[in-house]
């Protein structure tokens, strides 16, 4: 066969084959599996039989009308690099107070949402300018911790959202800092029966004072004062209920292992519980902070009280001089589990703590006013040998002011007092706020303080025990 012949048999016969090898023009894209436990799709109603388009090969013939010419068809948005459709109603990534990670329709049948926040607060501190020795009720001579460093205080991420119903909601804590190297795992879930009463079961602050209420990171200043850290408990594990009982009127109340069981194993618990209940009033939209940042058009009111008490037991062998029970500091800054604290070579073992607060709070156009009183009853000790005294009473404040002198910049004073049974300790700051970024939720702010005798030392903060002199910290918080 002569070779022009030859090649017009061979197009011949590859032009059916490659007519066939192309996908009809109907032919739709595979369904992507909705997510497990979605409802199926929701059937559409009958209805009129569909235009079909153009160029489907279903389509009528119409009588003298030629095949126009048609443009090339636009790129599928998988050609064209763009993601692919959210599947089966699911919500995709979405800012909603945090980063909503998945969040199932509202119709589906296994009502699922996961949301995303987190803290950073890096932190300078420097304490150089107070004195390098202070003496206890004894007489004896210890070292003050002087520091001068930056540190990422708090790294913290909080996993939120419902599973099941959304009235079972969850909370999933990861907790890192470099100030402690301190890595914690925490969370809680619970059940909310309606605005007026949630219960929850987890990993919680005891609601002693204000600043233990879910108010981190707010307040006035770098961090909780000298005051409120002395006098708080820290966190524990527990079960708690809250809501709004009545319009502005808010409650938590707490029944937990202990004062403070941070870090601390389960084989070194006692099988005594804590107490606390906080309440407080809120008239027009207070909320969590202490400053005005929302610039309040109408005169804004806090008024709260807590009570806390438990049966404290050091947590430790007697034989170990240092307990890890030592969130109670007394006030010439010794722990009163800790042997010798009381007596030379004697160790509290037990103690009742009373714990009482009542704070109140006014904002109003860019003011805020806030101020916490603090009362404690340490009595009915346990010791392995004879004590001088059997009981303490402690009190203190807590107070702050501040105003914004532009809209993204305030001005504060605070000042929080300790009086005890062996010192006086108060300190007194005044320092500023800037808002760089238009958000509450970023901000840069530093202070000048000067205390006296401090008694309280913690590595989140810029406080150590026996300190008397200037301290600077500032810090860097970014929350979303």
């Amino acid at each position: 066969m002569p070779r022009p012949a030859l090649y017009l048999a061979l197009l011949a016969a590859a032009l059916p084959a490659r007519a066939w090898a192309q996908p009809s023009p109907d032919e739709s894209r595979p369904v992507l599996p909705p997510p497990p436990d979605a409802p199926p799709p929701a059937q559409s109603a009958p209805g009129p039989p569909p235009v079909q388009p153009l160029d489907s090969p279903n389509r009528p013939e119409v009588p003298g009308v030629a095949d126009a010419p048609r443009p090339p068809a636009a790129p599928t948005p998988e050609a064209a690099g763009a993601p692919p459709p959210a599947q089966a109603g699911w919500e995709l990534p979405h800012w909603d107070k945090g980063f909503v990670l998945v969040s199932s329709p509202p119709s589906s049948e296994m009502p699922f949402r996961l949301k995303l926040n987190h803290v950073s607060q890096f932190k300078y501190t420097n304490s150089l300018a107070t004195n390098k020795t202070y003496t206890d009720h004894f007489g004896v001579e210890h070292d003050v911790q002087r520091r001068n460093d930056i540190q990422l205080t708090r790294d913290v991420f909080y996993f939120s959202g419902y599973a099941f119903d959304p009235r079972l909601d969850f909370n999933i804590l990861v907790f890192t800092s470099t100030a402690t190297l301190v890595a914690t795992a925490a969370g809680y879930v619970g059940f909310v029966f309606d605005k007026a009463f949630a219960l929850r079961a987890g990993y919680f602050s005891l609601p002693s004072a204000r600043s233990m209420t879910g108010t981190y990171p707010w307040f006035h200043g770098t961090d909780r004062s000298m005051a409120t850290n002395y006098f708080r408990p820290g966190f524990t594990q527990g079960v708690w209920a809250n809501g709004e009982a009545l319009p502005g009127f808010n409650y938590i109340a707490m029944v937990g292992n202990s004062l403070n069981t941070l870090d601390i194993k389960s084989t070194s618990i006692d099988n005594r519980f804590a107490y606390a209940a906080s309440i407080w009033y809120d008239l027009h939209d207070f909320g969590p902070y202490w400053n005005d940042y929302e610039h309040h058009d109408q005169v804004s009111i806090r008024v709260g009280t807590a009570f806390t008490y438990s049966r404290e037991d050091r947590l430790s062998d007697l034989s170990t001089a240092g307990p890890e029970n030592n969130v109670t500091f007394m006030s010439d800054g010794l722990f009163l589990f800790e042997t010798g604290a009381l007596a030379p070579n004697v160790t509290v073992a037990l103690s009742n703590h009373f714990i009482y607060a009542i704070d109140g709070g006014i904002k109003y156009r860019g003011f805020a006013f806030n101020t916490e009183f603090y009362f404690r009853w340490l009595n009915d000790f346990v010791a392995d040998g004879p004590l001088p005294i059997n009981r303490m009473f402690d009190w203190g404040y807590d107070a702050s002011i501040g105003y914004f002198v532009a809209r993204s910049v305030e001005l504060f004073g605070r000042s929080s007092l300790i009086h005890g049974r062996f010192a006086t300790a108060y300190e007194e700051s005044l320092g500023f706020t800037w808002y760089p970024f238009g958000t509450r939720q970023v901000w840069i702010n530093a202070e000048a303080v000067l205390i006296k005798n401090c008694p309280y030392a913690g590595g989140y903060d810029m406080y150590s025990v026996g300190q008397t002199g200037f301290v600077v910290p500032a810090q860097f918080l970014v929350r979303f």
